[in-house]
């Protein structure tokens, strides 16, 4: 078996998919953040403010940094009417998807700064339903989606792992690391993978630069694509051909005659993830304790449903590789 984890060809483009600025919560203007992003190496950013949609393509936009259309939707389960305690929240972001998917949009397609309204419940909620509702309306309004932060948000397992339709989950959520450690979740994503769910990853800032906490540059995925425009960007997001990192970086990776392998900068540790049996997997660990793993692999069982790659340097920053989903294939 041969797979690729990353296309042949394309160019590799720097990009966060979660910031907010003054139209919410965030300290710096929409002008101000893409700046900052842009002096830092970036060449995208999805400006996704709390409940309100923003397309600055034309405004803040140029051929070498992109502006993807965005915002955090929400969900909030209160205490009581009294709004002073939040118990849960789904927050999930709508980005605006490919051409073919806004010309199949069945609602009109958001516009710039449309308010969209968050749902609100007191005292208790049907959770999963709740998010599947949410999920499926953003992508009526031809959005793909991004359930974010699960473990800062205190929803349940079974409020969210069932949900349908999302292209991806935040698994790295820098700004929630460092305000609570809340922003770490790889576990949930391989639970939701192990039930044969098709879910990518992502690794994101949640930026609000504001100066309680560091949260600016932390997290990130680096797409290949053909071009960096917003279908390029976009459908390489929804192929999942891309990968999240909060350091390191991953070269290549993929299935070589039934063998995983991964080439990425220095690390200390290579994790080969796979589901569906105990056991299955395996990790690559430097015997000297220091960053010299640039090249790992690991051989095949041939029983397992999906096999992904983590790489981890010894400060704890780490590269996730999208899945191979095998199940099938043999």
């Amino acid at each position: 078996m041969n797979i690729n984890g990353f296309t042949e060809t394309g160019t590799w483009y720097k990009g966060n998919l979660h910031c907010h600025s003054t139209n919410s919560d965030g300290l710096l203007k929409p002008d101000e953040v893409a700046a900052l992003y842009k002096e830092h190496g970036y060449h995208f950013l999805a400006i996704s403010d709390h409940d309100l949609y923003s397309d600055y393509r034309n405004e803040l936009g140029s051929d070498t940094f992109l502006i993807l259309p965005a915002l955090e939707a929400s969900a909030v389960l209160y205490e009581d009417e009294s709004k002073t305690e939040r118990l849960r929240i789904h927050h999930i972001h709508g980005i605006l998807g490919t051409e073919e998917m806004q010309k199949n949009a069945e609602h009109n397609l958001f516009h710039h700064l449309e308010y969209y309204p968050p749902r609100l419940f007191y005292g208790n909620w049907d959770g999963a339903a709740v998010a599947q509702e949410l999920q499926d309306d953003l992508k009526k309004h031809g959005c793909i989606t991004t359930y974010n932060h699960p473990v800062w948000s205190r929803v349940r397992e079974d409020e969210f792992i069932d949900i349908e339709g999302c292209t991806a989950m935040e698994i790295f959520n820098y700004g929630t690391v460092n305000e609570s450690a809340t922003g770490v979740d790889s576990l949930h994503w391989d639970v939701m993978l192990r039930k044969g769910k098709k879910i990518f990853a992502v690794a994101s800032d949640d930026n609000h630069n504001d100066g309680i906490v560091e949260d600016s540059f932390g997290g990130y995925i680096v797409v290949k694509a053909e071009k960096l425009n917003h279908e390029s960007i976009v459908q390489a997001i929804v192929d999942g051909n891309y990968y999240s990192s909060s350091g390191p970086e991953i070269f290549d990776w993929g299935i070589r005659d039934n063998v995983a392998y991964v080439q990425c900068s220095s690390v200390n540790r290579v994790n080969f993830i796979a589901g569906n049996y105990i056991n299955a997997g395996g990790c690559v660990v430097s015997r000297s304790g220091k960053d010299d793993i640039t090249e790992a692999r690991f051989a095949l069982r041939g029983n397992e449903d999906y096999i992904r790659v983590e790489c981890t340097d010894r400060h704890g920053n780490t590269a996730w590789t999208n899945p191979i989903f095998l199940k099938g294939l043999r």
